[in-house]
């Protein structure tokens, strides 16, 4: 047991020295801009999904930001505008697929967000582009999202990461990576909130108590839960609307419990 502690404590250090490198390779506050949110979208993309679930989570959440009432919550901060970005995670061991940083203010930016989103690693053939695969490494997924908050050129009255998927965690030999145990004390440490949007209907019917219980972090962090793929749109318009609510962003709450709203 002793010796399973010190190869833990050695690891998370490692983990530690390799994020604050990037943070003060990349950071660079003095030209940032401030926005009410900084927000990425960490979505599923591993072995278990499929092209049709993969674009049902794409097409949800272009709907959402076409939603009047998600553009009247980026325009309704402080500073009337959020920034936002995409990121798909899978094994451990695979490289993210990742999207620039957008800013989203006015109608047209959120709109070319929205249609930026639908068409995310899709052919002109409308064949998809997945480039995932293999296991579940959420906790690498998440580490890979901070580094992207970290060094991005804005700074945000909220940050938050966005985590979506169908299954728990998984760890092979092969694609030893960041856990999401770990994760989550880089993302305390950088002041960051991890939100989940779990997705039933498949191999985890507990799978929101795992969000719950394992993967959300942060004060106020939450999850909502999908009944299955087809559920997604509805599910994500809900999670983002609480995310982005100005409400939200001007007064992010002292309270480290955690919320779970599953309907």
């Amino acid at each position: 047991m002793a010796l399973y502690l010190r190869i833990r404590t050695v690891k998370i250090i490692r983990h530690l020295v390799a994020f604050f490198i990037c943070v003060i390779i990349f950071a660079n506050p003095s030209k940032a801009e401030e926005v009410d949110l900084e927000l990425v979208l960490a979505m599923d993309a591993s072995g278990s999904i499929s092209e049709k679930e993969y674009l049902l989570q794409l097409r949800g959440t272009a709907a959402a930001f076409r939603d009047i009432e998600i553009i009247e919550a980026i325009q309704s901060g402080p500073t009337g505008k959020i920034s936002v970005a995409l990121m798909l995670w899978s094994d451990a061991a695979f490289p993210k697929e990742k999207s620039q940083w957008f800013v989203l203010e006015g109608q047209q930016s959120i709109a070319n967000f929205a249609s930026y989103i639908e068409g995310f690693n899709i052919n002109e053939d409308d064949t998809v582009v997945l480039g995932g695969g293999g296991g579940t490494g959420i906790g690498s997924g998440v580490r890979e999202a901070l580094a992207m908050i970290a060094s991005n050129d804005y700074e945000g009255l909220r940050k938050v990461v966005d985590v979506s998927g169908d299954g728990i965690e998984t760890e092979f030999e092969f694609s030893k990576g960041t856990m999401i145990r770990d994760a989550k004390l880089l993302a305390t440490l950088q002041n960051v909130t991890i939100n989940g949007l779990p997705i039933l209907g498949g191999d985890y019917p507990n799978l929101d108590k795992y969000y719950y219980r394992e993967v959300i972090s942060g004060p106020g962090s939450f999850i909502v839960v999908a009944k299955n793929f087809d559920d997604f749109g509805r599910a994500i318009r809900k999670k983002l609307l609480r995310e982005i609510k100005s409400n939200v962003a001007q007064a992010p709450s002292s309270d480290h419990m955690q919320y779970a709203l599953i309907p």
